[in-house]
Order: C-alpha cells, then sequence, then structure tokens
C-alpha cells in the first residue's frame, strides 16, 4: 500500500508523517501473520503507537511555543488516537480481536484517521506554527 502523505507546512511534522506511514506500511506487512503469530502486528502497532506519542509531545510543544489557540481542541483528539490506538496495540498483543476486525482497523480505519488528521488539525496547525 503506497498512501499518499499530504505536505504540511513544518517539515518536522512532514518527517513524522513519513515515518508513522512507513510504520503503518509495517503493520500492514505484518498481517498476514495475525492469525498465526500476533507477535510481528503487535510489535508494529506498538511503534506505530510510540511513534505517534513522540510526534504528538512534540506538536503540543510547537503548538504551545506558538500560542495556538485552538491547542486544547488538538491535543485532546491526540488523547483520544493514543487511547484507541493504546487499546487496539493491547488487543493485538493479546490476540483477542478476529483477523477481520484487525484487517479493517489496520488497512482501513488507522489510514483513514491519520489522513483525515493531517489534513484537518494538522494542515492547520502547521499553518499557525510556521506563521508565528
Amino acid at each position: 500500500m503506497t498512501m499518499e502523505i499530504p505536505r504540511v507546512a513544518v517539515e518536522f511534522m512532514n518527517s513524522d508523517h513519513d515515518h508513522a506511514a512507513e510504520q503503518l506500511a509495517d503493520m500492514l506487512a505484518a498481517l498476514p501473520t495475525y492469525g498465526a503469530a500476533p507477535a510481528a502486528l503487535a510489535e508494529a502497532c506498538r511503534a506505530f503507537l510510540d511513534h505517534n506519542r513522540e510526534h504528538f509531545a512534540r506538536e503540543e510543544e510547537a503548538m504551545q511555543a506558538t500560542g495556538f489557540p485552538p491547542y486544547p481542541v488538538h491535543k485532546q483528539e491526540h488523547e483520544r488516537a493514543l487511547a484507541w490506538l493504546a487499546d487496539f496495540t493491547a488487543g493485538v498483543a493479546a490476540g483477542s480481536p478476529d483477523a477481520d476486525a484487525v484487517n479493517r482497523v489496520v488497512g482501513q480505519e488507522i489510514p483513514a484517521w491519520f489522513i483525515q488528521h493531517i489534513q484537518t488539525m494538522d494542515f492547520v496547525t502547521a499553518n499557525w506554527i510556521a506563521s508565528h
């Protein structure tokens, strides 16, 4: 799967997004082994989760440093996404979601959320950061 990652006005965000897309590709590559060996997908999910924690912290620091007015809304979305990804990762590690659910989340829901988050919240945030 090749994803077209939207570009934003702040380079560290673009670099982080590119890295996240690579990690998402790793998750997709591990999908076929999920039923027999969930550990590979669980590890890929953990890497994606950890990267997003670090990325969100960098974004939040930049938002605070530039006085981004809707910072609380963007931070709340980060917290919601991290909770969702952490719950999903824990489930994968336990082997609890069925393969259809895992395929749907990794193949559709996470990529859709990722692109939408960049196109909406990150686009506006990056323009603010770049101009302040």
